[in-house]
């Protein structure tokens, strides 16, 4: 057997990438491999969906089964690598190697982990992904009151989404003013 296309991560880099490889080779194994559940979703979704009143289901487009059956794939979900040997063109989960034909690696961003302590530690939710959304929508049901970390340009639409969903937002960040990179101070101040 041919060893297959590895790509690390289904958002929306590794998906249309799969796409794009389909769309060239549709015989070659294609073997995708993500540390969340798989779904396709749009990841600037993700901050409108309090406004629109979508739950993490309803921001999902398809299915990691569907994705596989789409692109005659393997999509393994809740799966991390733990080491990549490119000399031998294999990486690993845990004791299992998997050997490729070739690796790409996009596996995206993660979200900045703040170390807290105290009665409230449980109660910070990052948001990278659906399932992150769709943990902290389950923590703010029935709240209404929402304290965000971070001014910058996801954390002014989170804040917008909340607003627009109904919550009562106040924004907190080490800096000046919101947005400080891509606002000028007397539009950040208006």
């Amino acid at each position: 057997m041919n060893a297959p296309v590895v790509i690390v991560g289904t958002g929306l880099a590794g998906y249309n990438l799969a796409r794009e490889f389909r769309k060239l080779d549709s015989e070659t194994p294609l073997l995708l491999i993500t540390a969340d559940d798989g779904r396709s979703y749009s990841k600037p979704m993700l901050s409108t969906g309090f406004g629109k009143n979508k739950d993490a289901d309803g921001l999902s487009m398809a299915e990691p089964g569907a994705m596989a059956e789409q692109l005659k794939a393997e999509v393994r979900t809740h799966t991390r690598i733990s080491g990549i040997d490119p000399g031998h063109k294999r990486l690993w989960i845990g004791e299992e190697a998997v050997f490729y034909r070739d690796l790409i690696l996009a596996w995206g961003a993660e979200t900045v982990r703040v170390p807290i302590e105290g009665d409230a530690a449980d109660c910070v939710f990052p948001i990278n992904d659906l399932e992150d959304y769709a943990r902290f929508r389950a923590a703010a049901a029935g709240k209404r009151r929402v304290l965000l970390l971070g001014a910058g340009l996801i954390g002014c639409e989170f804040a917008n989404d909340l607003s627009l969903g109904g919550y009562e937002v106040q924004l907190v960040a080490p800096c000046e003013q919101v947005m400080p990179t891509l606002l000028h101070p007397a539009a950040a101040a208006a």
